[in-house]
């Protein structure tokens, strides 16, 4: 079989999954990023350091797996892209930390409740712009060659025969200023300062809704993490998550489908509270992928017959259990699930420390389940 018809099976498999139809076996998408650097025996310093050059290191990363995977859910990766997504300062490895060493988000108060008051009066992107400009080093500008390496990147993938599955994050107002307000900060927002909040998260949500539509358009991305991770709906009451996350990630999910890309509902932490939800988002449009946090029994039940799941095989697992350990978690998902609505992924990212044994394990279980 050709490189390029096996990207075609591997991607009908997915699209089958997707709408809880038989297929021949479970598809396997991971996600990795600082793990595809240790597994390609390339120094974290230099895999942050080249982020156009990522998408090789990933290659050669699964490339080094037999069977190898379906998908991945990260096709190029650059931290730079992490500030704009949290307005936090990011050490890097070989600049503020030791050459190996993962990178790491600073929880800090960047952002002023005044902010919110600027985002309110003069609109969120001229307030954007030059605010992480100025407090994270231009990182826009940082990442410019490595978001034009994205077309050649995704080609790669497919000439490997591999679904670049996920290019690209969006997100919700809620995420960017509880990681520039800091966790406790904006907790305390949400109660002490809640109007002026909603009010600078709603005009905040119309910019970045069409931001993302045109990114969306101009990239033209086979599928986006919707990306989800202190909105979680078990870290506040859910009068809170109602007011504050739902509308906005309904809505945004609801754009990235109106746009024929695959939307990757990417849960970090618990959101087992509000799973009913996700029933008012289209069927069969969505890939739900919680991160071991959320109940992953208590989403199949809830999912069933109407948004296939992805996940959510356990840092602590890939890097602590032995590869039988692996097996006997993805095949009782697969026997659970019944073999359709399911595919096999890490919960949130492979961690760096995961044995590669492990990842190996995660990966063959389809095929012996």
């Amino acid at each position: 079989m050709g490189k390029q018809e096996l990207f075609e099976e591997n991607f009908e498999r997915i699209k089958k999954t997707m709408r809880f139809e038989k297929t021949d076996r479970v598809p396997v998408l991971p996600t990795g990023n600082a793990f595809c650097a240790k597994a390609a025996h390339v120094p974290l310093a230099d895999y942050c350091a080249n982020g156009p050059g990522s998408c090789d290191v990933h290659l050669k990363c699964w490339n080094s797996f037999s069977p190898t995977v379906d998908a991945v859910q990260c096709d190029l990766y650059n931290t730079g892209f992490l500030s704009p997504q949290w307005l936090s300062n990011v050490k890097v490895p070989g600049v503020e930390l030791p050459p190996d060493e993962l990178w790491q988000v600073e929880e800090a108060e960047t952002m002023k409740v005044d902010d919110y008051k600027k985002i309110v009066e003069g609109g969120f992107y001229n307030w954007f712009i030059p605010f992480i400009k100025e407090h994270f080093n231009d990182p826009l500008g940082r990442v410019a060659t490595t978001i034009a390496e994205g077309p050649v990147a995704r080609q790669k993938y497919i000439d490997a025969g591999i679904v670049p599955l996920v290019s690209a994050i969006v997100t919700i107002p809620f995420e960017v200023f509880c990681g520039g307000r800091s966790m406790i900060k904006f907790m305390t927002d949400m109660i002490k300062h809640a109007d002026l909040l909603e009010e600078a998260i709603k005009v905040a949500a119309v910019e970045m809704l069409e931001a993302n539509r045109q990114m969306l358009r101009a990239a033209k991305p086979l599928g986006v993490w919707v990306g989800g991770w202190r909105g979680a709906s078990n870290l506040m009451s859910l009068k809170m998550w109602e007011r504050f996350v739902w509308p906005y990630f309904k809505a945004t999910t609801e754009m990235v489908i109106e746009e024929g890309v695959i939307p990757i509902l990417h849960l970090d932490a618990n959101w087992t509270s509000s799973l009913d939800y996700f029933k008012e988002i289209p069927k069969y449009k969505c890939i739900m992928s919680p991160d071991g946090a959320t109940d992953i029994h208590k989403a199949r039940l809830a999912m069933d017959n109407h948004m296939a799941i992805l996940g959510d095989v356990h840092a602590e697992m890939l890097a602590f259990d032995t590869p039988k350990d692996v097996k006997d978690y993805v095949h009782n998902l697969i026997k659970e699930f019944g073999g359709v609505g399911y595919m096999v992924s890490s919960g949130c990212d492979i961690p760096f420390n995961a044995r590669v044994e492990n990842v190996q394990a995660m990966i063959s279980a389809v095929y012996d389940a």
